[in-house]
């Protein structure tokens, strides 16, 4: 099966669970969508400015401090010294510039084609060591393995180097081509390569590749911002329409709408209430436009709840 929308071609299955080398790093878009291809992932190089790394790294840690200032609010970050930072398409505009960034299009339509979702964009940073590393597992367990392309995407944007003692991701290179039965159970974590990448790479990985988290044995901060795409027939893993401020929706260009998930594809994405001045009617693909009201038993009109801008809190 390949997406209507994707000219992806599968790479030959191979005939044993076979780990195949680490691609070398490179600065060419050419080459880096073949590592992807092949190897299942691959290492861009000099893809952020030191100007954005000192940017990022600043606005990481300002959000992270701020966050912990919660108290009760703050959401359970779970048990390890690792921490992710959802949902920053609410958290300023140098996040969301990575959804529509350069790199990120041309690695997000070549593996899941022009119609390509933003899934989730989050923040990735260590503050401790770690004992051991994460499960191994594959970004689209929740899609039948036998499915011959990726349906998932996950972008690394590194702004600190990649090292093993910095406990940087164990993966599986070819594994997205193993036989179908090498596909279900997961290998051991001995088994895989950690990535060696400077800061200022893109790091990526398709949805099918086994991989982990390596042991951060240093407790350095180890950050990467991760832009998590999608083709457009899957769920998203943020929940877009709901989760995103409406002042963001607003300015958004028609670009980002689109990622987020406010254009149809085909029949699917529709938001029906009343009338609004582009409606689906068809078949075909078009921008959503929020109506005003969705309709309820005997045409009751039922105001559309829309997450609050920031000036009117």
């Amino acid at each position: 099966m390949v997406s209507p929308t994707s000219t992806y071609e599968p790479a030959p299955v191979l005939t044993q669970p076979q780990v195949l080398a680490l691609p070398q790093p490179t600065s060419n878009a050419e080459q880096a969508c073949s590592d992807l291809h092949h190897n299942g992932c691959c290492i861009w190089t000099d893809v952020l400015k030191k100007h954005e790394l000192h940017l990022l790294r600043d606005k990481f840690e300002q959000q992270y401090e701020a966050e912990q200032s919660l108290g009760e609010l703050l959401p359970d970050r779970g048990v390890s010294n690792k921490i992710v930072i959802p949902n920053l398409v609410n958290k300023g505009q140098h996040y969301l510039d990575f959804v529509t960034r350069k790199e990120t299009n041309t690695l997000a339509t070549f593996a899941l084609g022009k119609s390509w979702l933003l899934s989730s964009l989050t923040a990735h940073l260590f503050v401790g060591t770690t004992e051991r590393v994460e499960l191994v597992h594959r970004d689209q367990g929740q899609v039948p393995a036998s499915l011959e392309q990726p349906a998932l995407l996950n972008l690394f944007y590194l702004l600190d180097d990649f090292t093993p003692e910095r406990g940087s991701t164990v993966v599986f290179p070819g594994s997205h081509r193993w036989p179908l039965q090498h596909r279900i159970e997961p290998p051991s974590a001995e088994d895989g390569l950690q990535i060696t990448a400077p800061a200022g790479s893109l790091f990526a990985f398709e949805g099918r590749l086994w991989h982990a988290t390596g042991i951060n044995h240093l407790g350095h901060r180890r950050r990467a911002l991760s832009v998590f795409c999608s083709v457009p027939w899957l769920r998203q893993q943020e929940n877009a329409l709901a989760a995103t401020s409406h002042d963001v929706l607003e300015n958004a260009s028609p670009q980002l709408r689109a990622r987020l998930g406010l254009r149809t594809y085909g029949t699917l994405g529709n938001v029906n209430g009343t009338k609004v001045p582009e409606q689906r009617v068809a078949f075909g693909n078009v921008d959503v436009a929020l109506p005003d009201y969705l309709i309820g038993e005997n045409a009751e009109l039922i105001p559309l709840t829309k997450v609050r801008s920031r000036a009117s809190k």
